[in-house]
């Protein structure tokens, strides 16, 4: 990180982060810069841990959006001049590493997958990464850091952090299906809470995110939670096109299978950054998107269930359906958008499938298809409802009503209605046009009334007009809600 950057971004770092910076001074230092040689990627200096700090909401992103989302795309270039034919794990493990999630990467033996993982580390400027292939014999301590010898003399085992996994930025997990169960479970807790808990021993790991490779998969109970903490999951077919082999062997001729560091990195204030704006309100989702995002899930899971024989129970957790949102706030930063659109559901397929297993692809691409044309008909009628939710969610969170009278909530209500009031091309619109002169003269006496009234009629009507059945089951079900919450309201 440069000395411009640098306080630019250090209040965007996440509190780990810094204290992975700490010097025993307690004093923040930028760090410094070590040249990449053979397959060593740069590495910062190993320090004690600092207590952390509380996190603060990022500040308007549209400035720093841009340019990061540019050098984002440029290491992508890079990484795929340098590892060919793997651009849409790339793009995922970007994805992965934006939302500070892991990947999964499974293949036959020698595909690359440590030059691979390697060569995206080596993208972020000052990072950590720790390295280590496990086998049935690998025990904690070569993760987490070897016993405290005094503490062992007490009848403690406290492992010293120190160089491990748990104070890395980044971690390759090479065979990680060779590992025995034991470890495994004990894997959990660094990777899903960043906490290495051991007893009494609990340390907050500084671990950003993981890519985990293996040659096979192996099914136990242990397996399947270690699975799911894999967000994001690619498989590599072999490719034998002879054009595609010569290409690989020049690549090789001018690396020798070593990594090679772009020349702008990402610095880990930026990362952190991205991370941040994607777990925030800053990048907002349209309840449209979120309904289709929904329906494209269920569509999925009913799908595979139908079709792949060996899948009759297949889910999506609640845990990873959640977390999409993440996948789609950040391939919006990649393009450089500051809101979710429609096009960002098409990155449902970097977490809900298995890149590189066609048949997913197929499968989600024909449901991504039919989705997007199946709700265009009641797109408005949608957008209106959502538009109409949002409101009555801000009524049903109020204490009281006369906690809605205050000026912000006020504010925040009426500004809410007029945009729902002034919808343009809808097929309502008439119903609309009486609104508008309504809702621009409402009072703090009359507003909760009117409100429930406009949620009635806009249920009603929309129910005529609605095209698809899911439609109208969700305003069926707002149409309900609203029922209940007006006897409480008005009474």
């Amino acid at each position: 990180m440069d000395q411009g950057n640098s306080g630019s971004f250090k209040k965007y770092m996440h509190p780990l982060e810094e204290s992975v910076l700490s010097l025993a001074t307690g004093r923040i230092e930028k760090p410094v810069p070590v040249p990449p040689k053979d397959n060593v990627i740069p590495m910062m200096p190993r320090i004690e841990a600092a207590a952390a700090a509380p996190e603060a909401e990022p500040a308007a992103p549209v400035d720093k959006l841009q340019s990061i989302s540019t050098l984002i795309n440029e290491c992508m270039i890079y990484i795929n001049k340098q590892v060919l034919g793997r651009k849409d794990i790339v793009r995922q493990s970007f994805l992965a590493l934006m939302t500070g999630e892991h990947q999964l990467i499974i293949s036959r033996t020698g595909m690359a997958k440590s030059l691979l993982a390697r060569q995206i580390f080596a993208c972020f400027d000052g990072a950590t990464v720790f390295e280590k292939q496990l086998t049935k014999d690998t025990m904690p301590e070569n993760l987490f850091g070897a016993y405290d010898i005094e503490a062992m003399k007490k009848g403690k085992m406290i492992h010293n952090v120190e160089g491990s996994l748990v104070l890395s930025h980044f971690a390759f997990l090479d065979e990680i299906f060779d590992a025995n169960d034991m470890l495994l479970r004990a894997l959990l807790s660094v990777l899903n809470e960043k906490q290495l808990v051991n007893g009494e021993q609990m340390v907050s790991s500084t671990l950003h995110s993981a890519i985990g490779a293996a040659n096979y998969i192996r099914i136990t109970e242990v397996l399947e939670a270690v699975l799911d903490r894999f967000l994001y999951k690619s498989f590599i077919p072999e490719n034998k096109d002879l054009y595609f082999q010569y290409s690989i062997d020049q690549i090789y001729q001018e690396h020798f299978g070593k990594v090679a560091a772009p020349e702008r990195r990402l610095t880990l204030g930026e990362l952190s950054f991205v991370k941040k704006l994607v777990q925030s309100k800053q990048l907002d989702i349209p309840g449209y998107v979120l309904f289709l995002k929904n329906y494209i899930l269920k569509k999925y899971i009913e799908e595979t269930r139908a079709v792949v024989s060996d899948r009759k129970d297949y889910t999506i957790s609640d845990r990873k359906s959640a977390k999409t949102q993440d996948t789609m706030r950040a391939s919006a930063i990649m393009d450089g958008r500051n809101e979710v659109d429609e096009k960002d559901l098409d990155s449902l397929y970097y977490v809900i499938c298995t890149l590189g297993r066609e048949e997913e692809k197929i499968r989600f691409d024909k449901i991504l298809n039919a989705t997007k044309n199946y709700f265009r008909q009641d797109k408005t009628i949608l957008e209106n409802m959502f538009s109409a939710i949002g409101i009555f969610n801000i009524i049903k969170k109020s204490k009281s009503t006369d906690s809605l009278k205050s000026d912000q909530a006020f504010k925040e209500v009426h500004q809410k209605l007029e945009r729902v009031a002034k919808s343009e091309g809808s097929v309502l619109m008439e119903y609309f046009t009486k609104l508008r002169q309504k809702f621009m003269s409402l009072t703090r006496d009359n507003f909760l009334p009117e409100t429930f009234t406009l949620f009635e009629n806009l249920s009603e009507m929309s129910l005529k007009e609605a095209k698809s059945r899911e439609t109208r089951e969700l305003i069926a079900g707002f149409r309900e809600d609203v029922f209940h919450e007006k006897k409480i309201a008005l009474k």
